[in-house]
This record gives structure tokens, C-alpha cells and sequence, in this order.
């Protein structure tokens, strides 16, 4: 099974507006980004099309909570795209909003197996005391947590999800489970080596394999230290083809000789036992 563990979609009535918006921050912070991207509509048709062209048979859907007032019609979507055979949805909240923990606690009872954090987009440092709470109030729930990691290249500095913050985060909700996108530390590579080994991280590796092929090998020590059974793929579609970062992640396990058991366990083992999926 190929389950790609980040993914993006918007409801129809919103996705196109909300793509172009997205697109323009992208073009103003990074003019030299993939002219091609992106590579689907944000639609859940879109998406289907996309996963069934490449031959994945999941992809997660990491939607993000970007405003601090109360409003159920995120998650309320997040369960309507998780009763999808295609799909499983992650929901999320804002760690400023007031009823952020409430809300938590109504993702749970809705069936969504997690939450998506993105400090960047929402504005809150990942060791925020608002977000500790959250953290630790999902792991308590049974909740993962994706946040996204590292610099955004739609997104001017500082940056409030470098790996420090999350050496933090950790120590301050140790039981949670915690899953950093981007290789760990989306082009904080480095400090991510020297800082998350035996700190339990889950990284997944969407919009990184595929886009940075110089930093490959860096990717592979990361993964061992890691560990191979706490590495996902993704693709952050629509930002990254599909079909091309499938290919992209079997070329680069091939080539750095991790076995057919890591390699499965990477491009869906993990996740499928992450999310209860046989």
C-alpha cells in the first residue's frame, strides 16, 4: 500500500480562490519556484485524479486552521473528505484561538486520527505556550500532530517552526506524537541532524526528496538517524506532482540501499499502522 501523508485539498467552492491566493505568495517570496506548480486543482476530484494517475492508494489531507475565531466548517470538512475511501483527514486549530482545546476534543469524537500545525501560516512559535497546550492536549487524546517544520518559502522570516523550537516542544509534551514535515526541517537540515536524533520525531519527507536532490544523501543520514520506521512519504500535493515524487522516493531508496522492508514501511507501512489502516 502507498500512502502519501500530506496532501492539500479545498472545498469546491473555495479551491479556486484559495490556490491563487497561495500561488501569489509563493511567486512574491520565491520567484524561481517550479513554474509548473501547482499540479491539481485542490479539489478532492482533483486529488483523486492525481493519487490514482500516480498509484497511491491514501492520501492524507492536511488542512490548517489559519484564523484565531471559532468556526466548525474546517473540520467539518475534514470529516466529510475522511469518510472518502481515497482519503483520510487530519483537522486542525488555531493554538491562539479560545476554543482551540474544545475544539480538539470535537476532532476526536469526529474520527479524525490527527491535527495539522502550521507556525508559519498561523503565526504562533512552536514552543509557544499556547501551542504546548494544544500539543499536549491532542497526545492525551490520542491525537498525532503534523506541524509544519522549517522556513516556508510562501512566507517571510523569522521562522517560528526551526528545529530548536521543536527540541522544546518536545520536552515540554513528551507523549505526544509528533510528525515534522519537510525532511524534519523544511532547508534546516543540518541543524535538524545534529538536533532530532532520539527525540521520536516522525518526519515525512513531502516537497524535499523531489525538489532537492543535492541534499540526498543529507536525507538518507537523516533518515537513519531517525529511524526508518518513523519516516513517511509525502508529497504536499498540489505543490509537487504526485507521479514524480512517488518515482522520486523509490529512485532515492533504491539508490541508498535501504531495504524492501524500510522502503514499504516508508512509502505506507508507517502510516498505515499510524492510522489503523490494514
Amino acid at each position: 500500500m502507498i500512502i502519501d501523508f500530506h496532501a492539500h485539498i479545498f472545498p469546491d467552492s473555495l479551491a479556486k480562490a484559495a490556490l491563487s491566493r497561495l500561488v501569489e505568495n509563493l511567486r512574491r517570496y520565491e520567484p524561481n519556484c517550479d513554474p509548473n506548480a501547482p499540479y491539481t486543482d485542490a479539489t478532492a476530484s482533483g486529488l483523486a485524479d492525481s493519487q490514482g494517475a500516480a498509484g497511491i492508494d491514501i492520501s492524507v489531507i492536511m488542512p490548517i486552521a489559519t484564523s484565531t475565531k471559532p468556526s466548525p466548517t474546517l473540520n467539518n470538512f475534514a470529516a466529510r473528505i475522511n469518510r472518502m475511501s481515497e482519503f483520510c483527514s487530519f483537522g486542525s486549530v488555531h493554538p491562539k484561538s479560545p476554543d482551540a482545546l474544545h475544539e480538539l476534543e470535537r476532532i476526536r469524537e469526529l474520527g479524525l486520527r490527527g491535527i495539522k500545525l502550521h507556525p508559519e501560516y498561523q503565526g504562533c512559535y512552536a514552543d509557544d505556550k499556547d501551542t504546548v497546550s494544544v500539543v499536549r492536549r491532542a497526545g492525551e487524546l490520542g491525537l498525532y500532530v503534523l506541524f509544519h517544520s522549517g522556513s516556508d518559502i510562501g512566507m517571510p522570516p523569522p521562522t517560528h517552526g526551526a528545529p530548536e523550537h521543536f527540541v522544546r516542544l518536545r520536552q515540554a509534551a513528551p507523549d505526544t506524537k509528533i510528525i515534522l514535515a519537510h525532511m524534519g526541517a523544511f532547508r534546516m537540515w543540518e541543524a535538524a541532524e545534529r538536533l532530532f536524533p532520539d527525540m521520536g520525531f516522525y518526519i515525512d519527507t513531502s516537497f524535499s526528496l523531489e525538489v532537492y536532490p543535492e541534499q540526498h544523501e543529507r536525507f538518507a543520514h537523516l533518515i537513519r538517524i531517525i529511524g526508518t520506521d518513523h519516516v513517511l512519504f509525502g508529497t504536499d500535493s498540489p505543490w509537487a506532482d504526485q507521479t514524480y515524487s512517488l518515482r522520486v522516493a523509490r529512485d532515492f531508496l533504491k539508490k541508498h540501499r535501504f531495504t524492501q522492508h524500510e522502503c514499504d514501511a516508508i512509502l505506507g507501512g508507517n502510516a498505515a499502522a499510524l492510522l489503523g489502516i490494514r
